[in-house]
């Protein structure tokens, strides 16, 4: 019997604001810390071992400005679904870990979505489709788990809000208040700000007054 010993863990970028995956082998990470690196260039954190069965997570966090350090069990590299790490001070997704096979699973199912998504915009649109849909799809993607979180309302007190998906941005509104906001979708910086944010508040439509 063989037993891999290489697993995948996936990590938000704060710079480029793409999810980037390493591959660790737990063999190597016994022996010495492991630095992990974005294709950008950018730091992510460092995976060391903390004892039997124990990982330690050295990872930055944009809104809490600082380091966190997450104790990760080995038994979460090996189980068939993914789990998702978060900044607990902030409700911030900040990557998952899992079986190689179950998070490439996972980037096939949204690689589905995205076609789907771009075919559905194209034909809504003036047949030029979405440049940016993995872009459009990860901020639906991270809309939709900081509302999870209970991050998603309007400062009307409202928490059932409505989103609209457009060409380059994703509307938010308030079926209460008629307040709107409205998220940028275009590129990179826009998905590296949403992913900064640990709530999503919609301020209310201001109405003017007649004498």
């Amino acid at each position: 019997m063989v037993i891999s010993a290489v697993s995948t863990l996936a990590l938000y970028c704060p710079r480029c604001g793409k999810i980037e995956l390493h591959n660790v082998s737990r063999f190597a990470i016994n022996n010495a810390a492991c630095q992990l690196v974005c294709s950008c260039g950018q730091v992510q954190g460092a995976i060391s071992s903390a004892g039997r069965r124990q990982y330690l997570l050295d990872i930055p966090c944009v809104v809490c400005e600082t380091n966190h350090l997450i104790f990760l069990d080995s038994n979460l590299f090996r189980q068939p679904k993914v789990s998702k790490i978060y900044c607990d001070q902030a409700n911030l997704e900040l990557g998952f870990i899992g079986k190689t096979e179950a998070i490439t699973a996972t980037i096939a199912r949204h690689k589905q979505e995205v076609a789907s998504l771009a075919s559905e915009m194209a034909g809504q649109s003036d047949g030029s489709g979405i440049e940016n849909s993995q872009i459009l799809l990860e901020i639906l993607n991270k809309i939709h788990d900081i509302a999870e979180q209970g991050g998603v309302y309007c400062s009307c007190g409202n928490t059932d809000v409505d989103v609209d998906v457009l060409v380059d941005a994703v509307e938010l509104s308030c079926p209460q208040c008629e307040g709107r906001l409205l998220i940028s979708a275009k590129d990179e910086q826009a998905l590296a700000r949403l992913s900064a944010m640990g709530v999503i508040e919609i301020a209310p439509l201001r109405r003017t007054s007649r004498k």
